[in-house]
C-alpha cells in the first residue's frame, strides 16, 4: 500500500464547498516550507521544539461536493489505496449534505473514518444517529477548529484505521491457515486410510489361515491395533471434512430398529468384558422406516455409546430412543445415553464438544482417543437440525442427549397426506 509514509496509511479526503477551508487543512496537514520556516522562527524566538516536527505530513485530496467525492473514494479503494479519514462539511448546497455524503461513502468504503465538520447545529446527535446509525467511525468537529484539533484527529483516526486493518489482515491470515490445515488433514487422513485398509485386509486374511496359537495372538493384536488406528484416522478425516465444508449428508430409507440393534451388538462384547449391563429401549411409535443418513447416525451412536462404555468401570450403560416431535413428513428423534461412569466436572462439561478436548490430560493417557468424537457428534447433529448436550455428576455418571430430524419415507408421507 502506497500510503504516504511507509506502510502507515495517511490518506485523507477533505469534502467542503469552501475553498478557504481546503487551504486551512492544507496548512495543518501538509505544512510547506514557508509554514515550516515560520514555525522554526517561532521556536528560535520563544524557545522549545518546532511544533511541526511532531506532526505527521498527510497525503490529502480536496473536493467541493459529496457527489464528486464518491467516485474518488470508490476509485481509491479499487486501486488498493483507500482513504483512512474523510473530513466532511455538513452544508454543501446545492448538492448532498454531509449526512447523505457520509451514507453514500460508507456504502462503497465501510472502513473509512469520518469527521463531520459543522459551524451550525443543523442536526442533533439523535438525528445523526437516526440517519447513519451509531458508529465508532463517526466524530463531530465544531467550526472554527484549531490546528491541534485537526492534527490530533487526523493522527488518531489514521492510527485507528491502520490498527483495524492490521487486525483484519491477521484474522484473515488465521482463517486461511485454518482452512489450509483442515484441507491438509483431510488429504493426509485419506492417504493414511488407504494403506491402513490394506494392512487390515491382509491381517484378516492371515487370521483365516492355519497358524499357531502364538501367531494368531500376534495377528489379532495387529488387527485390533490397526482398527484402533483406523478409528483415529476416520475421526480426523471426518472432522477436517466438516471444517472444510466438504462433508455432506445422505438421505436414504433405513430401519431405525435395525440400526440401533447393530450398534448395540458392536458394544455387547466390550461391555460384557467389563461386567456392564448394556440396554436399549425404543418406543413402539418408532416408524419401521425413516429417511436420513444412517451411516452418520450410526457414527453419532457409536461415539456416544463408545464413550459411555469406555468411561464406565461398573454398573450400566443405557440407550433410550424417544420421539420429541412428529409431523406428517418429519420426526425429531432424541437419543439419550446414560452411564454410571466416572462423570465429568461442571467446568469441563462446557468444553466437551470443542475439538481436541477431553476432560484432562490424564484422561487421554488412561483411556486414549483423539478428543474429536463429541465435536463430530455436535457438528453432525447440527447438520441434521438437532442439538446435543450433557448432564453429569462427577463420580456418579453422565447423560448425553442429542436430537436429530428425520424425514418420513415418501410413500408414508403421501399416504398420510391422502388420509
Amino acid at each position: 500500500m502506497d500510503s504516504g509514509q511507509g506502510d502507515h496509511n495517511l490518506r485523507v479526503l477533505v469534502i467542503d464547498d469552501n475553498h478557504s477551508i481546503h487551504e486551512d487543512f492544507r496548512k495543518i496537514l501538509q505544512p510547506g516550507t514557508e509554514t515550516q520556516a515560520l514555525d522554526d522562527a517561532r521556536a528560535s524566538l520563544f524557545g522549545g521544539e518546532p511544533l511541526l516536527k511532531a506532526l505527521l505530513r498527510f497525503e490529502v485530496d480536496y473536493v467541493g461536493q459529496g457527489q464528486a467525492a464518491l467516485p474518488m473514494v470508490q476509485t481509491a479503494r479499487q486501486q488498493g489505496r483507500p482513504y483512512a479519514v474523510a473530513f466532511v462539511d455538513m452544508r454543501m448546497p446545492p448538492g448532498w449534505d454531509g449526512l447523505e455524503t457520509i451514507a453514500r461513502i460508507w456504502e462503497v468504503d465501510p472502513e473509512i473514518q469520518t469527521v463531520i465538520c459543522t459551524a451550525y447545529t443543523d442536526h442533533s446527535w439523535d438525528d445523526i444517529i437516526h440517519r447513519l446509525g451509531y458508529d465508532d467511525r463517526l466524530l463531530i468537529l465544531q467550526k472554527p477548529f484549531s490546528t491541534i484539533e485537526v492534527s490530533q484527529l487526523a493522527t488518531s483516526l489514521t492510527t485507528k484505521w491502520n490498527l483495524a486493518r492490521q487486525a483484519r489482515q491477521r484474522l484473515e491470515a488465521a482463517e486461511a491457515a485454518n482452512i489450509a490445515k483442515s484441507q491438509f488433514l483431510a488429504n493426509i487422513s485419506h492417504e493414511l486410510r488407504t494403506p491402513m485398509n490394506g494392512i487390515l485386509g491382509m491381517s484378516e486374511l492371515l487370521l483365516q489361515q492355519p497358524v499357531s496359537d502364538k501367531q494368531r495372538q500376534y495377528i489379532t493384536t495387529l488387527h485390533q491395533s490397526g482398527m484402533a488406528l483406523l478409528q483415529v484416522i476416520d475421526d480426523i478425516l471426518d472432522f477436517s471434512k466438516i471444517e472444510a465444508g466438504r462433508l455432506t449428508l445422505d438421505c436414504s430409507p433405513f430401519d431405525m430398529r435395525q440400526l440401533v440393534g447393530e450398534v448395540m451388538a458392536l458394544f455387547s462384547h466390550p461391555a460384557a468384558s467389563k461386567g456392564l449391563h448394556l440396554t436399549a429401549a425404543l418406543p413402539e411409535t418408532v416408524l419401521p422406516e425413516y429417511e436420513g443418513d444412517a451411516v452418520r447416525i450410526r457414527q453419532i451412536l457409536t461415539n456416544l455409546l463408545g464413550n459411555a462404555v469406555k468411561f464406565t468401570l461398573r454398573g450400566q450403560v443405557a440407550l433410550q430412543v424417544s420421539i420429541v416431535e412428529e409431523t406428517i413428513s418429519r420426526t425429531t428423534i432424541c437419543f439419550t445415553v446414560r452411564d454410571t461412569g466416572i462423570g465429568i466436572e461442571p467446568d469441563v462439561q462446557a468444553k466437551l464438544f470443542m475439538p481436541f478436548t477431553q476432560a484432562d490430560g490424564s484422561t487421554t493417557r488412561r483411556y486414549g482417543g483423539t478428543g474429536l468424537g463429541l465435536a463430530i457428534v455436535k457438528q453432525l447433529t447440527q447438520m441434521m437440525g438437532g442439538t446435543v448436550g450433557v448432564e453429569s455428576v462427577l463420580g456418579y455418571g453422565s447423560t448425553f442427549r442429542c436430537t436429530i430430524g428425520l424425514n418420513h419415507s415418501s410413500a408414508r408421507t403421501v399416504l398420510a397426506q391422502a388420509v
